[in-house]
């Protein structure tokens, strides 16, 4: 019911004006709105600064084989077709579009017809929209009792940090400088102003609805204006008419809950560039001109932020909401009182007050961003640990009895003559397995010092197939090939490249996954490396490549001013690098792992379409039996939903998100459900 409902107002509320009243009365207002909005939009970049700069990795995200795609600014507010921006929910061009059609309106002489029935759908769409908001109550009661029983107290800490922000801007705005512009501009004083307004603010902040105090606010106006009456100059009147003008516009509350879109980007470990906000802030105020509930979700899509966090921002709305009106209240008394000065002749600049709102106004702003900074960072902590990071993974498959030895050798019973290694394993009990430790998320040592990953529970799976236990052998790439031919392990669980050069060198199961190229970079030289103009037009670089990587014979091609540096494992460059690196080459899978251990890198695609390699496992051979048995058992495991089911849980991250069960009475006490 939204944006119908934002489509017949707008245009009955600007088709509505005649063209004498509305020359004069549309330039003031405007340049009034326009004022009103800078300030706001304003606030909303200065309290942003307010938020500490949070370190934090992230998993892998689908999201990152998507082609990089920037915003089209002309369809985004000027429609081709207004009914395909209906369709798609486009609200800033719906916006325009509407207020075209308003203002085109205006000089149509026999008009009165259409805004007749224009009025009549939005009191039925109004109707309309009270059904669904009697259901509200529901709704919100269900979202916070999920986000209370889930949100940890470290996401409960970073919540207030939007809290923080948006209040402090709200009653910045309220009660220092939206009165004080009122006293800067015209004969009121801002004393005078806070007693004539207070009334309504206590009722619009607990209510919670700005509908209900426009009465009391155009009162307020009135007595102001009485009692600065000037001789000759009647304006009693113009309040009644000014204020229900302005209503429909969006009001500096609206526009400040714009602050939730950096506070969910700090929430997730990133910040909006400063390149973003022109953009981010104009959209986002034309946004403001339909519900909140509109423009918060569509801002984060367009800030490729998750959705989830929107049940946040609703939970949220329950104090914030409060604030949100009080900000709108004090926002139509000074629309109303700066357009009825201005109207009437009476507007003036007070120099003195000017002096003192812009001082006092600086004072309080870098006290409240300053103060939340530093609250903000003694009450939240920086991305979790190593051990907490990689304790959080555990296996996800059952396990097959194992040993890990503590180095590579022989196997102990060699292969009689036509024995197949098929065999030695049923003969056996045993399957020897090759492993890399410290290949996140693939095979690695989590905090209680098991050996695990998505590669050791894909060996788990084979050996639990095979009703056989594990000898885990450690082994290298770069001598990958000679333990193959000394008879080391019956197959590696180390995911190699299905390239030429492999495919030359050592026996390779059919490909079980594909994996992404990507750069890893610290987090203040990702935009030299977000695409590969840049790269090439910024001169020479380091890049670490680990020994035996599939992407080298890319990057050669198309970065031939790279400095290729060759690392023994990716640790190495985040530990112990011999030489200072600048960039790292990986996967992408991979590389946003180890963003989680060292939270002050990134991981970027400086390519408009992914490249992505097939990854296979090197065997013992060659030996036909079980080459063809891996065949099979690779495509049932791919068939069977299992290698996705891994990619999920430890790529994707769903291994680490579990959310502790809260102590319930209904569960814990009566027992009433499991």
């Amino acid at each position: 019911t939204v944006l119908p409902y934002i489509v017949f107002s707008l245009i009955s509320s600007i088709g509505r004006l005649s063209l004498e009243d509305g020359k004069k009365l549309a330039v003031v207002s405007f340049l009034t709105l326009a004022a009103l909005w800078g300030i706001a939009l304003t606030t909303v970049a200065a309290m942003s600064l307010s938020l500490p700069a949070r370190k934090s990795g992230s998993f892998f995200s689908s999201q990152f084989l998507e082609p990089q795609q920037g915003i089209d600014i002309v369809d985004l507010f000027i429609p081709s077709n207004p009914f395909g921006s209906l369709a798609n929910n486009v609200a800033p061009a719906v916006v325009v579009f509407c207020i075209m059609f308003g203002v085109a309106l205006v000089k149509v002489e026999s008009k009165e017809s259409l805004l007749k029935h224009f009025d009549t759908i939005v009191a039925t769409l109004f109707r309309v929209n009270g059904f669904v908001v009697s259901l509200t109550p529901i709704g919100i009661f269900a979202i916070c009792a999920s986000a209370a029983g889930t949100l940890s107290l470290a996401e409960f800490g970073r919540l207030q940090a939007y809290l923080l922000t948006f209040g402090l801007g709200a009653l910045l705005l309220t009660f220092w400088v939206l009165p004080m512009l009122i006293a800067t501009f015209t004969p009121f004083r801002y004393r005078d102003v806070l007693a004539v307004s207070k009334n309504a603010l206590l009722t619009v902040f607990v209510i919670q609805s700005l509908f209900v105090v426009i009465p009391m606010l155009a009162d307020g106006i009135k007595k102001l204006a009485e009692r600065y009456q000037k001789e000759g100059v009647e304006t009693s009147a113009h309040p009644d008419f000014v204020i229900p003008l302005a209503y429909p516009f969006p009001h500096l509350g609206k526009v400040l809950t714009l602050i939730f879109i950096p506070f969910a980007a700090w929430f997730y470990g990133s910040a909006l560039g400063w390149l973003v906000y022109p953009i981010f802030l104009s959209t986002g105020l034309v946004l403001s001109f339909g519900k909140v509930t509109t423009t918060i979700p569509f801002l984060l899509d367009l800030q490729e932020l998750p959705s989830d966090i929107f049940q946040l921002f609703l939970v949220s709305s329950v104090f914030a909401g409060g604030l949100s009106d009080l900000v709108g209240a004090m926002h139509l008394m000074a629309f109303t009182a700066l357009t009825v000065c201005a109207l009437t002749g009476r507007l003036r600049l007070h120099h003195g007050k000017a002096l003192a709102l812009v001082i006092v106004t600086v004072l309080l702003g870098s006290a409240a961003i300053f103060g939340t900074r530093t609250l903000l960072l003694a009450a939240t902590s920086d991305a979790e640990g190593k051990d907490a990071v990689v304790g959080s993974m555990n296996p996800m498959l059952a396990r097959a009895p194992e040993t890990l030895l503590p180095e590579s050798e022989p196997n102990p019973v060699p292969l009689r003559e036509g024995q197949s290694i098929l065999e030695r394993i049923k003969e056996r009990g045993v399957i020897r397995i090759g492993y890399r430790g410290g290949a996140l998320p693939f095979s690695f040592f989590n905090a209680q010092g098991e050996l695990v990953g998505l590669d050791i529970d894909m060996a788990h799976e084979l050996a639990r197939d095979l009703g056989v236990s594990i000898e885990f052998v450690p082994v290298t790439l770069p001598s990958l090939t000679q333990q193959i031919a000394e008879d080391h392990f019956d197959i590696a669980f180390t995911g190699l490249p299905a390239t030429t050069r492999w495919t030359l060198s050592v026996p390779l199961s059919d490909p079980y996954m594909n994996l992404t190229m990507a750069l890893v970079v610290p987090d203040y030289r990702k935009d030299e490396f977000n695409d590969m103009d840049t790269i090439r037009s910024g001169g020479p670089f380091s890049l670490g490549i680990p020994s035996g990587s599939f992407f080298v014979h890319e990057v050669q091609q198309k970065v031939p001013l790279a400095r290729i540096v060759q690392l023994e494992s990716v640790a190495e460059f985040f530990e112990d690098p011999p030489e200072p690196i600048d960039v790292l080459l990986t996967s992408a899978e991979g590389g946003s792992a180890w963003t989680l251990i060292y939270p002050n890198f990134t991981v970027v695609n400086p390519r408009e379409r992914p490249v992505r390699m097939p990854v296979a496992y090197p065997f013992a051979g060659p030996d036909a039996e079980f080459e063809e048995f891996l065949e099979h058992w690779i495509a049932l495991k791919r068939t069977n939903g299992t290698v996705d089911d891994l990619y999920d849980y430890w790529a994707l991250g769903r291994g680490a998100e579990g959310k502790e069960r809260r102590w319930s009475i209904i569960k814990d006490v009566l027992q009433w459900v499991e």
